[in-house]
């Protein structure tokens, strides 16, 4: 006597092909994805590990990109030049910048503009200043002020004079521009009240 033996087809298989109709093949399942990646989708192949390192690596450079760089101690804005009253010689207490070098005005400026330039602005440079001018000792603040020049710098004025240095004098206590007559004017050291000093 011949056992029954269940049939191999999945339930499934039969439901599908009783709904399709008797004369229908029963369809092929597909099999069932593995659990678990081969060896060969388990290993990165060279060329995809060096994509994956690549894509990291600009991960971590945007990340640092993102994050606020540590705030850069504020650049020196330029402190405004000083200028001080100094005792020289037999002209008494007269104008001097930081370096201790006499101070002059030009007889020529009519205001507060200058009117030395060129040949004139070398042999007698203009005291500029990258900020507003600071009194030193013996200086009347009010006085001290700063005009812009045709290049766009700012010259140190003193009760209204643009204050200039000459290029002779080489040491702090030189005078040698005192009443220097050069370039269509006189040129004189400076006093406190911002007046010319004569004589001396």
């Amino acid at each position: 006597m011949t056992r029954y033996r269940p049939s191999a087809v999945p339930v499934a298989a039969v439901l599908l092909a009783a709904a399709a109709g008797a004369c229908a093949p029963p369809p092929t399942l597909a099999p069932l994805p593995a659990l678990s990646p081969s060896p060969e989708q388990s290993a990165l192949s060279p060329s995809a590990a060096a994509a994956q390192a690549a894509q990291a690596a600009q991960g971590a450079a945007a990340s640092a990109a993102a994050q606020p760089s540590p705030s850069a101690s504020p650049a020196a804005t330029g402190a405004g030049t000083v200028v001080s009253l100094v005792s020289v010689g037999r002209l008494g207490p007269i104008l001097v910048d930081d370096q201790g070098r006499t101070l002059y005005l030009y007889g020529a400026d009519s205001s507060t503009r200058s009117t030395c330039a060129e040949e004139c602005a070398a042999a007698w440079p203009a005291l500029l200043t990258l900020g507003d001018p600071v009194a030193g000792a013996g200086v009347d603040e009010g006085l001290l002020g700063a005009a812009q020049r045709g290049d766009g710098t700012a010259q140190v004025l003193y009760k209204g004079h643009p204050l200039y240095r000459c290029a002779a004098d080489r040491v702090s206590g030189d005078t040698a521009g005192q009443e220097s007559e050069e370039y269509a004017g006189v040129w004189y050291a400076v006093n406190a009240l911002g007046d010319p000093v004569r004589g001396g």
